[in-house]
């Protein structure tokens, strides 16, 4: 299935990208392109080293022992499940495997994922409340700072506003067990948040910080690849700005929102129609086909780790 989706992806955007660029110089292009590429993918091989490294900091400083190859294998894994399901499946499967692959409890897992979602959402925000203050301040900062005042909301809630302050409400509830086991669960990962120490948490935030940096300059490179030079700090605003919007719009993956917000910010900077419409694709392109590509492996071999402890045990 994984397979299929990602031709797919890559059939459309190879036909898409003949459209777009049909008036390119092609011969110019064919003489730049390999070494652009192997930029490209270099820089991607970045993008997921930094993200996996933030994963294996956080189990780490929840006090869970893992290495990095398991942090890798979790994270692309459950990230390919995001790109191939309409909801967020690869979220419940995080948390599983977690639980299955580093041993860290339920409740634990759970808040670690919430926190990384977190994370992911308030540092490019914060980006991007930067970027339109320097390079779009026509924009205005209303939808950056409403985000950042939701995030920071919740999360204030989430650490200090207990579930047992909430019981007797709970218990004149429609399935009072139920909620009440829930408000027990979520106390347990109310602790798991507590229990992480700041200090780490800010190594994850700066891995996070540093993985949009590594987009922002692998965006740069497309452009270069097409002949247009932008500033990589502009294109950091740029992409920043691009992912709060997709966030915003609660859609899975920002699809169409994030898209259409990177062409018109491109186009800002005076960036062709063809070449901003050209850069959004390429950017799908390896939006979902690269940790599609890398989780259809490692979730086949989580799958012959999870056989091969079964026969064990069985023997």
């Amino acid at each position: 299935m994984v397979a299929g989706v990602i031709l797919v992806i890559a059939v459309v955007s190879a036909v898409l990208l003949a459209h777009l660029l049909r008036d390119m110089e092609w011969a110019l292009l064919r003489e730049t392109a390999p070494l652009y590429l192997a930029l490209v993918l270099l820089l991607s091989a970045l993008g997921t080293a930094t993200y996996t490294a933030a994963i294996y900091v956080l189990v780490r400083a929840s006090g869970y022992p893992t290495t990095i190859g398991q942090a890798y294998l979790v994270l692309t894994a459950s990230l390919s499940v995001n790109y191939v399901t309409p909801l967020k499946f690869g979220i419940p499967l995080r948390i599983y495997l977690y639980r299955q692959v580093m041993h860290v409890p339920l409740a634990v897992g759970t808040a670690l994922v919430a926190l990384e979602t977190w994370l992911g959402m308030l540092i490019p925000a914060l980006i991007a409340s930067v970027g339109i203050a320097l390079v779009f301040p026509e924009i205005g900062l209303a939808a950056p700072l409403a985000l950042l005042t939701i995030l920071f909301m919740g999360m204030g809630l989430a650490l200090f506003v207990r579930p047992s302050r909430i019981t007797p409400l709970l218990r004149r509830l429609p399935l009072q067990k139920f909620t009440l086991r829930l408000a027990r669960f979520g106390e347990t990962v109310q602790m798991g948040f507590r229990s992480l120490p700041l200090g780490w948490l800010g190594v994850v935030a700066l891995l996070i910080g540093l993985n949009v940096t590594v987009a922002a300059v692998r965006l740069y490179v497309v452009l270069l690849m097409l002949g247009q030079a932008i500033s990589w700090l502009s294109l950091l605003a740029v992409l920043a700005i691009s992912i709060t919007a997709g966030n915003l719009s609660m859609i899975p993956m920002g699809l169409g929102v994030r898209d259409a917000s990177l062409t018109l910010l491109l186009r800002q900077l005076g960036v062709p129609d063809q070449v901003a419409l050209s850069v959004a694709v390429i950017q799908r392109l390896f939006a979902p086909g690269w940790p599609l590509l890398l989780g259809l492996i490692s979730a086949n071999i989580l799958g012959v780790s999870e056989m091969v402890k079964h026969w064990d045990r069985e023997g």
